[in-house]
């Protein structure tokens, strides 16, 4: 009997409204082409208890902020939470074969609690046990000012996305993720996306 190859898990990074979702949809749609099983994933995963809602609400509803206000350490170890607490489904469906898409991750968690003053050395403990992307790519560039999400936390105050995307670059050449430059046609970013793509796809 045949065995079945393990799936690939791949992490796409990137400030807000920079055309992400977008692109791991192509992504996806380009590897099903290529004849995988592959899906879209998106972190945080909202629908999981206990954080993913909390998270949906304090992202999105500024009384319920106002009134479960967190420290940013201790936001940030819900987010780690979220992505341990889905892990075991994340493994299972890639040791079945299926090829994975995050539209962020981990290095979005490091990205976003540097930006609002966290610790890198307490960031990167609280996500250090979690899976490792077989390939990690950044799209950087500004981003699409029609894409901003009203009320959200992280998406209305213009310096602290600077801030962020600062970071995001940073870690990049820390952790070794891939830069694509977004600010190009969709097709181009494309292009440079599946560039990166087919090297693990042989």
């Amino acid at each position: 009997m045949k065995r079945i190859s393990k799936g690939k898990f791949i992490a796409i990074y990137g400030i807000n409204g920079i055309g992400k979702t977008t692109q791991v949809e192509l992504l996806v749609d380009y590897l099903k082409g290529q004849g995988k099983n592959v899906s879209r994933l998106k972190y945080p995963v909202y629908d999981l208890e206990p954080e993913g809602p909390f998270i949906y609400k304090y992202l999105r509803d500024p009384e319920f902020r106002k009134n479960n206000e967190l420290s940013t350490h201790k936001l940030q170890k819900k987010y780690a939470e979220n992505r341990m607490r889905y892990e075991p489904t994340l493994r299972e469906r890639l040791e079945k074969g299926e090829w994975i898409v995050a539209e962020d991750y981990k290095g979005t968690g490091i990205s976003w609690g540097l930006t609002w003053g966290g610790e890198l050395d307490y960031l990167e403990d609280i996500n250090e046990d979690l899976l490792k992307p077989d390939l990690e790519i950044l799209m950087h560039g500004s981003r699409f000012i029609s894409a901003i999400e009203k009320d959200h936390r992280n998406e209305m105050d213009s310096e602290r996305i600077t801030i962020c995307k600062n970071f995001h670059f940073l870690l990049a050449d820390r952790y070794g993720w891939k830069k694509v430059n977004a600010k190009q046609k969709i097709e181009k970013v494309q292009a440079e996306i599946i560039k990166q793509i087919e090297k693990i796809l042989k």
